[in-house]
């Protein structure tokens, strides 16, 4: 015996939160970044070897979470769009590739701002500890 079918304005309300969990992944990300930057730049000059390593270790973990979260919540969204198109509904009146350039910007997002913060923690700690050195 085959479940009911999943009536059509509960794929809706489950694509469009797929939709805001891929906003709000993001913008937990984009908060989380800026923590790491204005804290490097406001406190580098405090943090010692160890506080280097627990900041880049987290921070790199954190994102590498929010990014698999993010493709996540984006497979989900898709999986109940192609599921109303299977059905014979619109989902949204946009073509594909939008979704595809702000699914695939979003990501690029989080990998090159993810090193690019890396990188500008990094950068920052070699500076103090050559002035620290000499």
């Amino acid at each position: 015996m085959h479940p009911p079918p999943i009536p059509q304005d509960v794929i809706y309300t489950a694509l469009y939160a797929a939709l805001g969990l891929t906003d709000s992944i993001l913008q937990i990300w984009i908060t989380l970044t800026f923590a790491v930057i204005v804290s490097t730049y406001i406190a580098g000059d405090r943090f010692n070897r160890h506080v280097y390593w627990l900041l880049t270790c987290l921070y790199a973990f954190a994102s590498f979470i929010l990014l698999v979260r993010f493709g996540s919540a984006a497979m989900q969204a898709f999986h109940y769009k192609n599921l109303l198109i299977a059905r014979g509904f619109e989902p949204w009146p946009v073509p594909n590739v939008v979704s595809l350039v702000i699914g695939g910007g979003s990501v690029a997002l989080i990998i090159s701002g993810t090193l690019g913060t890396l990188w500008f923690v990094r950068s920052t700690w070699k500076q103090l500890e050559g002035r620290q050195a000499g």
